[in-house]
């Protein structure tokens, strides 16, 4: 081939494939390329800083109970006083227990918005400006775009809620006296279920709405807007006489699942510094089968979505 043919070749794209390269996992650059759009964004940067700053909050706030359970066994021989000042102590900033399971409430919140802003043309920016042309023109299966989008946006949550839960976990277990730390080890475990369960929620619901949408700006507000009113009309109507609407409500299902697993065992008078939900449902099993549902319903929107646009 001259050169001048294959400074054609060149110009309009083409590249000569790797011969002997590594095998990579097809979904990956998908969702790379996902990432890297949605950074680029100065809301989705703002969204993530809102995020970062309710951990460093919960982080103060569970620092701060570690300090008074060490003064309260250190005080431990002062009798009356010493029951006194924890009982006080856990008026102002609640238990350990309620700030993990308030943090992972409150961040499924502000990490929906994070969601909204920075990935809601996930999937309908690809249809709008004629993307899946693109990425369909080479041997790429519905299978692996979907899990490309999908490990794009589980991402977001594994970041904010999962793997910050860890450190928190970590950080009090290992600053906390040894009455204490042995209490919360057996925390993780619910508390990871808890984290996986709303990375399954937002990631599902996501690309279900970006799915039926056709622009990133307007699934963005349609995506928030949901999560509000569904949020505020199902906690009003419960408090209301209506229970049943509670469950209609994904941040009141999420922080009742969290309450059961983490051993919250109510709502203290603090309303827990950031916590935006003010009751749960009666049930965790049915708050539990309602956001699985939830994702169900998203999951199966982009799928027949998918479907409807892709052939093959």
């Amino acid at each position: 081939m001259n050169a001048a043919r294959q400074d054609e070749i060149y110009a309009v794209g083409y590249r000569k494939l790797p011969e002997g390269g590594r095998t990579r996992w097809v979904p990956w650059p998908i969702a790379r390329t996902a990432l890297a759009l949605a950074l680029r964004k100065r809301s989705t940067k703002m969204a993530g800083g809102v995020c970062a700053v309710t951990f460093v909050i919960t982080a103060l706030v569970l620092v701060t109970q570690v300090i008074i359970g060490r003064l309260s066994t250190t005080l431990a021989g002062a009798g009356p006083s010493s029951a006194l000042m924890d009982n006080a102590a856990k008026l102002v900033v609640g238990d350990t227990h309620e700030a993990l399971s308030s943090f992972i409430g409150t961040q499924l919140f502000f990490t929906a918005i994070l969601l909204g802003v920075g990935f809601g043309g996930i999937i309908a920016d690809d249809r709008r400006t004629g993307a899946f042309e693109l990425y369909f023109s080479r041997p790429l299966s519905r299978l692996d775009y979907a899990l490309g989008k999908l490990l794009a946006a589980a991402l977001v949550p594994m970041t904010t809620i999962v793997l910050p839960f860890v450190v928190l976990w970590v950080a009090v277990v290992g600053i906390a006296p040894s009455g204490i730390s042995d209490e919360l080890v057996g925390l993780i475990v619910p508390g990871l279920v808890t984290a996986l369960l709303a990375t399954l929620l937002l990631t599902t619901t996501i690309v279900g709405v970006s799915a039926v949408g056709e622009r990133g700006r307007t699934v963005a507000v349609l995506y928030v807007t949901l999560f509000v009113i569904l949020g505020a009309a199902g906690g009003g109507l419960a408090s209301a006489g209506y229970p049943a609407a509670g469950y209609l409500a994904p941040q009141q299902d999420l922080q009742t699942v969290a309450d059961e697993l983490l051993g919250v065992g109510g709502i203290s008078m603090t309303a827990s510094y950031l916590d935006l939900r003010h009751e749960t449902n009666s049930s965790a099993i049915l708050s539990g089968l309602a956001l699985l549902a939830f994702s169900a319903l998203g999951l199966a929107t982009f799928a027949l979505q998918l479907r409807k646009r892709v052939i093959g």
